[in-house]
């Protein structure tokens, strides 16, 4: 869709972060039907791109021929195809995924790890993650531990396994949104590790640190308590806690139950 754009001169993508949000799409509806006016087109932002004004009206000055607009159209209507079908899995998953509520809703409070990636943990790994004795085994099945090639008692290599290639992603993922956020423990530990063994390889430290985190959460029921400055900052708790709501909400699962149940348990 960038490139069709682009063939008209329209550079969208260079102004706006998330073309595909409701600001990018009202104006990709209004390019598809043939509206070429720059200001009325840049007139469809919302929140914080209507600062952008006039960096979207030098950026949607251009006009696509009519056979690049059906072109657009028709990409349109494969990424509302593709999103009714990732509704439809995500609410399949909910229904899937019931029973385990609780057990997601302790995983999505360790650090980068959102609702659709806890989703993901607890299908590849299982609820109690039963197949892995240690958080060691289990890091080592993952393949984000330190290998150890030795011969004669000399170490050629420390490269880690191959190990779960699904899994490893994911969790390299989770570790540099962990690495992103503030004030918590990751983040710390991510700042002290940086300078001794660089970025790559304190993010894999980190992403080590997780896996640990998560055998733990499922193996033996644990919760995951912030060990960070973020711990003792009452608004980035309520915050998270309003991105889990809005996740489960998203994905049609029911949390106001679990929340009740926490809040009398605390109690």
């Amino acid at each position: 869709m960038e490139g069709l754009l682009e063939q008209g001169g329209i550079k969208l993508a260079a102004v706006a972060s998330d073309w595909f949000g409701a600001s990018g799409w009202a104006m990709l509806s209004q390019i598809a039907q043939g509206e070429t006016d720059a200001a009325v087109l840049a007139a469809q932002a919302r929140g914080s791109l209507r600062k952008k004004a006039e960096q979207l009206k030098e950026a949607l000055a251009g006009q696509l021929e009519p056979v690049y607009r059906l072109l657009l159209r028709q990409q349109m209507d494969q990424v509302e195809l593709l999103r009714r079908q990732i509704l439809e899995i995500n609410a399949a998953l909910a229904a899937a995924m019931k029973e385990h509520t609780a057990t997601l809703h302790r995983l999505s409070k360790i650090p980068g790890v959102d609702l659709y990636a806890a989703q993901e943990l607890l299908a590849e790994i299982g609820p109690r993650a039963a197949t892995f004795a240690s958080a060691e085994q289990f890091a080592s099945w993952v393949g984000v531990c330190p290998g150890s090639q030795e011969s004669a008692g000399i170490c050629y290599s420390h490269r880690s396994p191959k190990g779960n290639r699904y899994l490893r992603r994911l969790l390299c993922q989770i570790a540099w949104a962990a690495i992103h956020t503030k004030d918590t423990f990751f983040a710390g530990l991510f700042g002290r590790l940086k300078p001794r063994i660089e970025g790559q390889g304190a993010a894999w430290a980190v992403a080590h640190r997780i896996a640990e985190v998560i055998w733990l959460v499922l193996h033996n029921g644990a919760d995951y308590r912030e060990k960070g400055t973020a711990a003792l900052n009452p608004r980035t708790l309520t915050r998270k806690l309003r991105r889990l709501l809005r996740e489960c909400a998203k994905a049609g699962i029911d949390a106001r139950d679990l929340l009740s149940q926490t809040a009398s348990a605390a109690s």
